[in-house]
C-alpha cells in the first residue's frame, strides 16, 4: 500500500466502523439470528399444517364411521350381468343350455329342435347374455336369454 492510503485509512478509522452487524442494519437487512427465528417459526407451522392434514385424512380414510355419516349400500349385479367362465367341450347343445342356467341361473329360450345335433366346444368368460350371442353366431341359432 501506498503511504497515502495508509494515512487516510489512519485518519478517518473509527472503531466499529466496520462492523457487519452494523452494515447489515445500514442496508436493511436484519441480522442473521432474526432470521433464524422466522425460519424456526415457520417450519413449526408447516410441521402443524402437516399433522393437522393427515389427522383429517387420516379421520375421513381410516377411523371407524360415525352414526351420521350414511353406511354404504352394498350393490347386486343382476345375473345376465353376471361374469362367470364355463366351458364346453364337443357337448350338445341341450347340455350347453342346462350348463348355461346351472351356472348363471337363467333360462334360454328359442332352443332348436334338434339340439342334439349341435356340439359346441367352448371355453367362456363373460356373462350370459354375451355368451348367447357366441354360441347363436357359432352355430347359425337364434337362441334369446329369459330375464
Amino acid at each position: 500500500m501506498e503511504e497515502k492510503q495508509i494515512e487516510f485509512i489512519a485518519k478517518h478509522y473509527r472503531h466499529g466502523k466496520f462492523d457487519a452487524g452494523k452494515g447489515w442494519k445500514r442496508l436493511g437487512i436484519a441480522p442473521a439470528g432474526w432470521l433464524r427465528r422466522i425460519r424456526v417459526a415457520a417450519a413449526v407451522a408447516g410441521v402443524v399444517a402437516l399433522t393437522a392434514v393427515a389427522a383429517v385424512v387420516w379421520r375421513q380414510y381410516f377411523a371407524a364411521p360415525s352414526p351420521e355419516q350414511p353406511q354404504v349400500e352394498q350393490v347386486t349385479v343382476p345375473a345376465i350381468e353376471a361374469v362367470k367362465s364355463i366351458d364346453f367341450e364337443n357337448a350338445p347343445l341341450t347340455d350347453v343350455v342346462a350348463k348355461i342356467k346351472e351356472v348363471y341361473g337363467l333360462e334360454v329360450t328359442n332352443v332348436p329342435e334338434n339340439a342334439e345335433d349341435y356340439r359346441l366346444s367352448l371355453h367362456y368368460e363373460g356373462n350370459v347374455a354375451n355368451l348367447v350371442d357366441a354360441i347363436n353366431e357359432i352355430l347359425g341359432t337364434e337362441m334369446e336369454v329369459k330375464q
